[in-house]
């Protein structure tokens, strides 16, 4: 009796753990797909999470992580703050950390309202730093003298053409803004400038996909 209750058990046990084994497999299972997508949200989102907080609550940025910044006031008045900033941080499959992107940060501030903490931001904007495009005229790129500071990425037709900044670690002040102000520079050049652009970044279209996935 006693050997068949000690069996008994033992097949008891065996059923139950497969059956836990089960159970978390099947859940693990079902919720790896939810996990994947909250993943890749993760992934795609351009900035650090307390830069949408700042942009939605109008808050200025403020902090160590601002490598270079700039105030201009404009004709009418108002004061427009520009920052270099690092971006999110990224991490390869291994777990190696990736290098920082550099942000844009674009904060205007209405008439009378200097930056300051507890400043409100009338109007905020985010692109990439360290990127941009421009396009030329057909067959007037091979005139065009780069400058060395930027890395350069051209399509078949050497009409649309990638830059980026070059060896970033090794920036310095206002040496951050290299990239801006050469892209400004284009924008205003005209031909064989046909456009030249920073990579924007949708920041409220990003929050609004925060919100989605948070359930808010």
């Amino acid at each position: 009796m006693n050997a068949m209750d000690s069996r008994t058990r033992f097949i008891v046990f065996g059923v139950g753990a497969c059956l836990g084994a089960f159970i978390l497999w099947f859940f693990n299972q079902h919720g790896k797909p939810a996990r994947e997508h909250r993943k890749s949200v993760m992934v795609s989102l351009s900035l650090p999470g307390m830069y949408y907080d700042s942009a939605v609550q109008q808050k200025p940025l403020f902090g160590h992580f601002i490598l270079a910044e700039r105030r201009t006031k404009r004709a009418d008045g108002t004061l427009c703050r520009e920052l270099i900033t690092g971006g999110r941080n990224r991490f390869a499959e291994d777990g190696r950390a990736l290098p920082n992107d550099l942000i844009l940060v674009t904060e205007d501030y209405a008439l009378g309202v200097e930056p300051a903490e507890e400043a409100k931001v009338a109007a905020v904007s985010f692109a990439f730093a360290d990127r941009a495009d421009v396009v030329f005229q057909a067959r007037m790129r091979s005139t065009w003298k780069w400058n060395t500071l930027f890395e350069l990425k051209s399509d078949q037709s050497y009409e649309h053409h990638s830059l980026r900044l070059r060896d970033v670690a090794k920036l310095k002040g206002d040496d951050f803004f290299a990239l801006v102000e050469y892209v400004r520079h284009l924008e205003h050049l005209g031909p064989p400038v046909v456009s030249a652009s920073l990579g924007h970044i949708d920041w409220k279209a990003e929050a609004d996909l925060i919100r989605k996935e948070s359930g808010q």
